[in-house]
């Protein structure tokens, strides 16, 4: 390579990676009279590298580590011929590229991906761990890169949350930003989404240029006993097409703060799959709720279907808050909104997302847009809704 590098093979069988070979390599040793230290830090950071998502059955690891042994980058062999051909390069080309990306602090191989718009999508299958104390965050991190979209666009997050025990959350944040295992709740998420097992979710979220993102994946602290669950994402980026939507900004109503911004009627059948509405919310102040309520007609559709509600948030500063509920549920002016059927919180400035509900007959609903409990109070900002059915 150049002065830069120091190029070394290092056997993982040595290191303690094969179950049936440690027995045997302890007894050498041991006759041999020699020790291997596996508390050094190159050991501990080869050993990350190999527990970092590696798969079974890859004879060899690519590591690149820095010279304070922090973990830069990892290919794996089993996967170079898939890698090369996903991307379009030669194996000597590729791998110029993944050392390259390492250097730049991309992370390549350690959970992340890298789009393009020969390749806009790709799929992450890996698991994550509900945490058991409470106000820590035991994080599975995929690392998003996107760079290649100079002129922005959106990315979007389709999940699938596995069918063990544990709920998840999901959280997007700017690619510089460190995560904490001990921070509680979360602060500077652009969006996040929360699910129980079995669920499907997406994130959606429109950047200016192009950049690096954090995806974040943890369980909440509601379990007694720690569980892993496994999670699917499909991650792709759709180049911009359309304008910011312009924000709407009627005053907030200081003497009567919680007479309702508006309410909606919007009724769907097999003619009208679709309406789209735009309209404004309200934050409520922090514990509270203010909700523009839309009721869903959705009776004429016997057999059922699948509720979809695009939104997109407009352009002023306060994020939203969307809650999807029974049609003859009263909606709370407080607390967390415990009876609602789905939920996405967090929505911010010019960001969109999508609700997803199925169900098994005709009826009523009722969708709530709120601000987020960060917002000022009295704060407003515009919405732009497409809600439709996709029959059974």
């Amino acid at each position: 390579m150049n002065e830069n590098f120091i190029n070394i093979w290092v056997a993982n069988s040595e290191l303690g990676r094969i179950q049936s070979l440690r027995e045997p390599i302890a007894k050498r040793r041991e006759r041999e009279g020699k020790t291997f230290d596996t508390s050094h830090p190159l050991v501990q950071a080869m050993i990350k590298g190999w527990k970092t998502g590696s798969k079974k059955g890859s004879p060899v690891d690519c590591l690149v580590i820095a010279p304070d042994f922090a973990l830069m980058g990892r290919q794996m062999v089993n996967e170079l011929r898939e890698d090369c051909e996903r991307r379009g390069l030669s194996r000597r080309e590729y791998y110029l590229t993944f050392l390259k990306e390492a250097l730049e602090g991309k992370e390549p191989g350690l959970g992340n991906i890298v789009l393009t718009r020969e390749h806009p999508w790709q799929s992450v299958l890996d698991l994550f761990h509900t945490p058991t104390v409470e106000n820590y965050q035991d994080w599975t991190v995929v690392t998003i890169d996107t760079t290649a979209f100079e002129k922005g666009g959106t990315l979007t997050i389709d999940i699938e949350i596995g069918r063990e025990e544990g709920e998840a959350a999901f959280y997007l944040f700017d690619g510089d930003r460190v995560l904490s295992t001990t921070e509680g709740v979360p602060k500077d998420v652009l969006t996040w989404v929360w699910g129980e097992p079995g669920d499907t979710r997406q994130i959606t979220h429109r950047f200016d240029r192009g950049q690096l993102f954090k995806l974040g994946v943890t369980g909440p602290w509601v379990k007694e006993e720690a569980c892993i669950n496994a999670f699917c994402t499909k991650i792709s980026v759709e180049e911009n097409q359309k304008e910011p939507l312009e924000e709407k900004r009627p005053e907030p109503n200081e003497d009567i703060p919680n007479v309702p911004l508006s309410e909606l009627n919007v009724s769907l059948d097999s003619a009208q799959l679709s309406q789209e509405i735009l309209d404004v919310f309200r934050a409520p102040g922090e514990g509270y709720q203010d909700y523009t309520v839309v009721n869903i007609d959705a009776m004429a559709f016997a057999d059922g279907g699948t509720l979809i509600i695009d939104v997109h948030v407009g352009s002023a500063d306060t994020s939203g808050s969307f809650d999807l509920f029974d049609g003859n549920t009263e909606l709370p002016t407080e607390g967390y909104p415990a009876d609602a059927l789905t939920s996405m919180w967090g929505i911010r400035s010019n960001q969109t997302g999508q609700i997803r509900h199925l169900f098994a007959r005709g009826k009523v609903f009722k969708f709530g847009a709120t601000g987020d409990w960060y917002g000022e109070k009295g704060q407003t900002n515009a919405f732009h809704a497409k809600i439709s059915v996709e029959e059974h």
